[in-house]
């Protein structure tokens, strides 16, 4: 059986840190190295989801801000109130709005990276058991055999007894 201490759990483990690319020039030179090669693995042979959370986040909440204003300043440009009005009214809840569904998108998509490597580390665990306990059936059945092949608790002479 292998030691989960390492491989899938330490796996697992630096799954749950959290990615903070702002913290430090360095942090954000290493995260942008790290988001590039997240792009640019074209076989997805590493999940990029932990490393390309903040930039969709803030291409999420530069949306949030676009949209509003980009909508207020063409119906400023059809009608100063009705671009006013809209900017009051309709503007500010809209980008809220959009702000709110993006961060709930990406935690729900994150969520579901975390439950992934769950699962995937669970299955692995189980992948172990059972080689664990196949490992163990094998002696056990040949022991089992040897047991049977010795008689020697079992008395023939009892049916002569009537």
């Amino acid at each position: 059986m292998t030691d989960h201490s390492g491989g899938s759990a330490a796996e697992l483990e630096d799954f749950e840190e959290p990615v903070e690319p702002f913290a430090s020039p360095g942090a954000f030179r290493s995260w942008s190295i790290e988001a590039a090669r997240a792009l640019l693995d074209l076989q997805f042979h590493r999940a990029a989801t932990r490393t390309l959370l903040p930039l969709a986040y803030m291409l999420g909440l530069l949306g949030a801000f676009a949209v509003p204003i980009t909508c207020t300043v063409l119906l400023w440009r059809v009608s100063m109130l009705l671009g006013l009005a809209f900017g009051l009214v309709v503007a500010l809840p809209l980008g809220l709005v959009i702000a709110a569904v993006v961060r709930l998108l990406l935690e729900f998509v994150l969520n579901a990276s975390r439950l992934a490597a769950r699962v995937e580390h669970i299955s692995e665990l189980a992948d172990d058991l059972f080689q664990a306990l196949s490992d163990v059936a094998e002696p056990v059945n040949q022991l089992s055999e040897d047991v049977r092949a010795v008689q020697f608790w079992r008395f023939r002479g009892r049916s002569s007894r009537k």
